[in-house]
């Protein structure tokens, strides 16, 4: 009768439990509460299935070791509790160590009990989780006792269904959530680092993902590797402590504190990013798992890496872990790189539902990469048109100044030729004369205007030459040439130059370097006027260092890049804007055409002038030379 009594108390704690709340966590402990000080016993565990009813978490505890045992999963079958999942029926043993579907945990000091009354969870006739209780005397447990824990695991399973629907759906609303801000957030950004950052913030928030590191690595389509582009995570126990408590701390929604507040750039001093950074693996099959989840285009949930086939020593002593997982970010079907996770400070297992999340942050990541290439390539496209218009603007003007140019040229050369012979002729004839009148000033005079006059001549004839070079189309003479012969040949002419303004050549040729097909007198003036420009900008001298070498240039394509570097101080930023400009020059006796000719050789060569300006240093001049011919 006592018994009885008492059965009917617990059924009436249990239904106001099952009316009080809809929280999973209290109502398993509430339920545990009540068995424990009714049926007096020593321990009470509750375990619940996961979604695919595979695996039972321990959800719920009193008297077993409050830390380590929330990480318990069993499998079906597996053990006494997974044997009464998977047969839905209740097993009582006074003495279970002895019991051969025993199987031992240490991790809930299961030697500290003997009994126990092992009772399934049923919902439609399926499990949903098991009810243990243990003692840790020897005990026969009464019929009425296994009655009434049946009658609580029926009473209960409602209820517990009820809170595993609530509890599902209030994190699917803390997903959603969290991924709309995401969303939200990326988009105020078109910068491949920050949108990442923000992705992975939000996966080692505990609001949702909740992983202790996470690390994206990027397809090199270059090199054909997959590079670590960045990590972010605790360095150590203490720095992981240090972050989680300062995020309890917080009462505002965790992402947007995040992205308002948070240090952007704290993450690249840290030893875990440079870690990640300097991974690189070849993307070759069999190399290890975050290459074969590229080429696979699946995920992986690792729980026992040391085990794992793709899983190399090498890899684990890296990350020092042994449960990690990997997505792959794709895009239009494409695989962009890999995201990877772990729980190395606190150990929790990676759950599936928590791989499904990691996989909707991983198509945000995707996006965010892909959109970052598309912007990446509307840049170039746009400068590359700007360029293109640029060159069109410059060819009409070109074609125009050709005509005019030629025409005037051919007009005035001649008159100017007859002025010059005759100035020359006249200037001799005053030297003879003031030979003889030594005392005649005025002949003196007239000499000094002649000489003037011949200068002059000299100077238009030199304008005029240089403008029919810059405005006609020509063609080249190309023949094999050997490019560190033409550089010295060129520095043999400014030898003398140097020396006076003290400054100082140093050569950096490769050797065996490939012949190009050029048109070497044009090309020859091409390094003279570099030179020229390189040693009027070092007036109180300094050093001019030239080198050769082969390269891959944009796109992979094979060139031969000649630089030639002086330490004149740099272009001021308003001239540096138009030294291609034809015409423009702040020489008082230049004609401004230089580098204008220069670059129009280089590109009737196929190849490209770049120039780099470092002012308070000096200019480094770069010209990159296809290894196949140019345009003719």
């Amino acid at each position: 009768m006592k018994e009885s009594k008492q059965g009917l108390e617990i059924f009436q704690d249990i239904a106001r439990i099952a009316n009080s709340t809809l929280d999973l966590n209290e109502t398993l402990e509430k339920i545990i509460e009540v068995i424990k000080s009714n049926l007096h016993i020593d321990a009470c565990a509750i375990y619940i299935t996961d979604e695919n009813h595979k695996i039972f978490n321990l959800k719920a505890a009193s008297g077993l070791p409050p830390d380590t045992a929330k990480f318990i999963q069993l499998q079906i079958g597996k053990g006494i509790t997974g044997w009464v999942a998977q047969h839905r029926k209740t097993l009582a043993l006074s003495d279970a160590h002895n019991d051969p579907r025993f199987v031992y945990f240490p991790e809930i000091k299961e030697e500290n009990f003997i009994s126990m009354l092992s009772v399934p969870i049923l919902v439609d006739e399926q499990c949903i989780g098991v009810i243990n209780i243990h003692n840790a005397e020897k005990r026969m447990y009464t019929d009425l006792e296994i009655l009434i824990m049946e009658t609580i695991a029926s009473q209960v399973s409602g209820c517990i269904s009820n809170a595993m629907l609530f509890s599902k759906s209030q994190m699917l609303l803390k997903e959603q959530t969290i991924l709309y801000d995401i969303s939200q957030a990326v988009q105020t950004s078109t910068k491949l680092e920050h949108g990442l950052w923000i992705i992975l913030s939000g996966i080692t928030m505990g609001e949702a993902g909740g992983f202790n590191r996470a690390m994206v690595f990027i397809i090199n389509e270059n090199t054909n590797t997959l590079r670590g582009f960045m990590g972010l995570g605790p360095d150590s126990s203490e720095d992981a402590f240090r972050i989680w408590t300062q995020w309890g701390r917080k009462k505002k929604n965790m992402l947007q504190w995040v992205v308002s507040e948070a240090d952007k750039d704290e993450y690249k001093n840290s030893a875990f990013n440079q870690l990640v950074q300097n991974m690189n693996f070849p993307i070759q099959p069999g190399e290890n798992i975050l290459v074969e989840t590229v080429l696979q285009k699946t995920s992986f949930n690792v729980t026992d890496a040391g085990k794992h086939p793709l899983v190399s020593d090498a890899f684990v002593h890296s990350w020092q872990i042994n449960a990690f997982a990997t997505v792959p970010l794709i895009a239009h079907k494409e695989v962009l790189g890999v995201i990877m996770v772990d729980n190395k400070y606190n150990n929790k297992p990676i759950s599936n539902e928590q791989l499904r999340l990691l996989t909707r942050f991983a198509t945000h990541a995707g996006w965010v990469i892909e959109n970052s290439r598309l912007f990446t390539k509307l840049l170039e496209t746009n400068r590359e048109l700007l360029s293109t218009r640029e060159q069109l603007v410059q060819s009409e003007k070109l074609a125009v100044l050709g005509e005019i140019s030629a025409e005037v040229t051919h007009e005035i050369k001649n008159p100017l030729v007859s002025i010059g012979g005759f100035a020359r002729r006249l200037e001799n004839r005053i030297k003879i004369l003031s030979s003889k009148y030594e005392n005649e000033i005025e002949l003196k005079n007239i000499a000094d205007y002649s000489k003037i006059i011949r200068s002059e001549v000299d100077r238009l004839e030199k304008l005029l030459t240089n403008i029919l070079d810059y405005s006609k189309a020509g063609t080249l003479q190309r023949a094999p040439c050997n490019i560190n012969e033409l550089m010295e040949e060129a520095i043999f002419l400014f030898k003398s130059g140097f020396y006076l303004k003290d400054i100082a050549a140093h050569l950096s040729l490769e050797k065996d370097i490939p012949l190009l097909n050029l048109d070497k007198t044009q090309f020859r003036q091409v390094l003279i006027n570099l030179f020229y420009n390189a040693m009027e900008s070092m007036p109180s001298g300094g050093k001019l260092t030239i080198a050769t070498y082969p390269e891959n240039y944009v796109g992979g394509q094979k060139v031969i890049t000649l630089r030639i570097e002086d330490t004149g101080g740099g272009i001021p930023q308003d001239i540096y804007e138009n030294i291609f400009n034809p015409f423009f020059t702040t020489k008082s006796t230049g004609t401004g055409l230089g580098l204008s000719i220069s670059r129009k050789i280089i590109e009737m060569h196929g190849g490209t002038i770049r120039i780099e300006n470092n002012i308070g240093r000096g200019v480094a001049v770069y010209l990159h030379l296809p290894l196949q011919n140019g345009p003719d």
